[in-house]
């Protein structure tokens, strides 16, 4: 097993755990069908972004995570980033109001999307992570 696989067999362990906790499988519906490699946690958890918007300034910006799995995650943010920028994450997996864990992670961002209320979709596929 390569240190990648390693990591991210670590990540969706966290991911697992947190998925039987709130029983989101269950609530799937059939048009929900996944066809990713790997499951998606859909919860709002807190995270803190940084990284450089498209016009080359820094940001740092809390928001909430609209998915996350051991490979990737979306959020929405009021900065436009290129598709390609590194960004890093601090993210809280919660799972009560008390009890989860935090990771660092950082990752690229794959896809944009314009929302309707001006903000900015992310898909980011997380390259690196590490358990604080």
């Amino acid at each position: 097993m390569t240190r990648k696989d390693e990591a991210e067999s670590t990540l969706d362990l966290r991911i697992d755990e947190l998925i039987a906790v709130t029983g989101e499988s269950a609530n799937a519906r059939p048009q929900d069908v996944e066809r990713r490699r790997k499951p998606r946690l859909k919860e709002p958890f807190p995270a803190r972004v940084w990284g450089v918007d498209s016009g080359d300034l820094p940001f740092n910006v809390d928001c909430l995570l609209d998915n996350i799995s051991s490979t990737g995650l979306y959020l929405r943010l009021p900065k436009l980033v290129d598709a390609g920028s590194e960004v890093r994450l601090i993210v809280h997996l919660l799972h009560g109001p008390t009890s989860g864990v935090t990771a660092s992670l950082q990752g690229r961002v794959v896809r944009t999307e314009s929302q309707a209320d001006g903000r900015h979709g992310l898909a980011i596929a997380i390259s690196k992570h590490k358990f604080l």
